[in-house]
């Protein structure tokens, strides 16, 4: 099928008149998305030759159009898998590109009118023309953080010239009229999302750091970065912004000697800080979410441990420990917990030679960089579906028999082709096991379910305790288990998870002590698949 197959018929939008242009939107196939945003592209295109006022009524009534593209996108890239499939690819570019032109579309009008002696009937197109700008610009980054790829540089250098000329014009704080956020409010937000690192949030996070974000961003400030210099004021939960980067921006704890120019700025996160630790102690003391300005799933333990992230990435960002290493090492990657599980109780005690009696999806990496923390991984070949931050992976280099029980923190797509991971090393190796574990049904009846885990001898997060990785859902905390062992089986506790996971928990395992015990549900029995497991 050609391209014009797909685009409406007719004269294109017909004259410059919005209300044909309005008409011809309509026909536009917003179910292929990427081909709608294309021919958008080429109308717009159409419209520099009028002037001002004309196309800022033709690009507002683009408006809906373009929101409702975007929206389709969004859930287009919340089915797929990294690395994007080249469909998947063209659709995300071209939404890209269609993002970028109308961001390009309206600066150019605001550059136009800026340059001129604004008058009464000019301040508004220019008021409305950056705050847009800033809107579309913001749009492109949120795009690239839903397939974890770094915020777009020439994005930021942009979003830092137009706040720029909102902020030298005196109308940087002010809202235009049926526009719900002004042009300091779009950038602060920016920021704040950039800072909390989106290419290390699990799924789903990303938009509940977004809601955070636009009702709690007001409690940060911009201030004139030479003013900070000046006061001597403390340095802690403050961002450098430089006027000319092609970055958000740099903690000044980091930025050391950095220097500072005029119309640099820097935000200042204290009081956002102060509010957020108060929202925390809030809900773990009871209180209604709704209360503290948040949604009811702040009830919820990963929530909460979100703020905590936050309250740290804004105060002062992690620092690099270690250099990263020139040499890169192959590995097999084995992603999510079932399939790991049937790894470990098999493939992985195997030769690279033998066959396989069951066949386990691999991917072929490459270490990037290793500490005694972790794993940076570069993506060579095989499939890497459905890797995810949040996710638990098994790590085997080609070399040795040791399986790395890992869990994803940070994904990287570069151009959307390459892939990079930062794993955090939980524990080399674990065993497979089984659990049966005792539940209720609606009707009272006592029933037992086998749920699949793996067993950590030692994890340095639980005090170099043993530990369990279970499905997540699959287990409650007030458990036993019996874990097969040469001189007997122990008894051990299923304690507080240590990590909760979209797709698995990790708990860790105290010694069985009856005395002084709450009463819990019969113990779940646990025998090792394997009979030589031993801790």
């Amino acid at each position: 099928m050609k391209l014009n197959d797909l685009l409406p018929k007719g004269d294109s939008a017909g004259a410059l008149d919005p209300e044909r242009f309005q008409a011809w939107l309509a026909t536009l196939p917003c179910e292929r998305p990427g081909i709608a945003a294309q021919a958008l592209m080429n109308e717009l295109q159409r419209f520099r030759t009028t002037n001002s006022r004309t196309r800022i009524k033709l690009f507002e009534t683009s408006l809906d159009t373009a929101h409702k593209l975007v929206r389709e996108v969004e859930k287009r890239l919340a089915e797929s898998h990294l690395p994007l499939e080249q469909e998947v690819q063209l659709m995300f570019i071209a939404t890209n590109a269609l993002l970028k032109k109308l961001a390009a579309c309206y600066a150019e009008i605001a550059d136009e009118i800026s340059g001129k002696w604004i008058g009464i009937g000019f301040a508004k197109p220019l008021h409305l023309a950056v705050v847009r700008a800033i809107q579309f610009q913001a749009q492109r980054l949120d795009l690239a953080y839903r397939v974890y790829a770094r915020g777009s540089q020439s994005a930021w250098s942009e979003m830092h010239r137009l706040y720029r000329i909102a902020r030298s014009g005196g109308f940087a704080t002010q809202k235009p009229p049926g526009i719900l956020a002004s042009a300091e409010q779009l950038y602060v937000n920016a920021l704040l999302l950039d800072f909390a690192e989106p290419t290390k949030l699990a799924p789903g996070e990303l938009d509940r750091v977004r809601f955070y974000v636009e009702r709690h961003a007001k409690f940060a400030q911009l201030e004139e970065a030479l003013d900070t210099k000046k006061n001597d004021a403390s340095l802690d939960a403050c961002f450098l912004i430089k006027a000319k980067d092609s970055r958000a921006g740099r903690s000044l704890v980091r930025a050391g000697n950095t220097a500072v120019s005029a119309g640099d700025l820097v935000l200042r996160c204290n009081r956002l800080l102060a509010k957020l630790q108060g929202q925390i102690g809030g809900v773990e003391r009871g209180i209604e979410p709704a209360k503290l300005g948040l949604p009811l799933v702040a009830r919820q333990s990963s929530y909460v441990a979100l703020m905590r992230n936050l309250h740290r990435l804004w105060s002062a960002p992690p620092m690099r420990r270690f250099s990263r290493q020139k040499f890169k090492p192959r590995v097999d990657l084995v992603v999510g917990f079932d399939l790991l599980w049937t790894y470990l109780a098999g493939p992985a005690n195997r030769r690279r030679t033998d066959a396989l009696p069951v066949k386990i999806d691999t991917s072929e990496w490459a270490i990037g960089n290793e500490s005694p923390g972790g794993f940076s991984l570069q993506y060579i070949a095989g499939n890497a579906a459905p890797v995810r931050v949040g996710e638990v992976v098994g790590l085997r280099p080609r070399d040795q028999s040791m399986v790395h029980i890992c869990l994803t923190r940070r994904v990287v797509t570069g151009d959307l082709q390459s892939l990079e991971l930062g794993l955090q090393n939980l524990a080399p190796g674990g065993m497979p096991t089984m659990v049966s574990v005792e539940t209720t049904d609606k009707q009272g009846r006592k029933q037992v379910k086998a749920v699949r885990v793996i067993i950590l001898s030692r994890l340095p997060s639980a005090g170099d305790g043993p530990a369990l990785i279970a499905p997540a859902q699959a287990l409650k905390p007030g458990v036993s288990v019996y874990l097969q062992q040469r001189k007997g089986p122990m008894r051990l506790w299923v304690s507080k998870p240590v990590e909760q996971c979209p797709g698995c928990e990790v708990f860790a395992l105290v010694p069985f002590t009856p005395a002084g015990q709450a009463p819990i549900p019969r113990e779940a029995a646990a025998a090792a698949s394997d009979p030589a497991m031993a801790s």
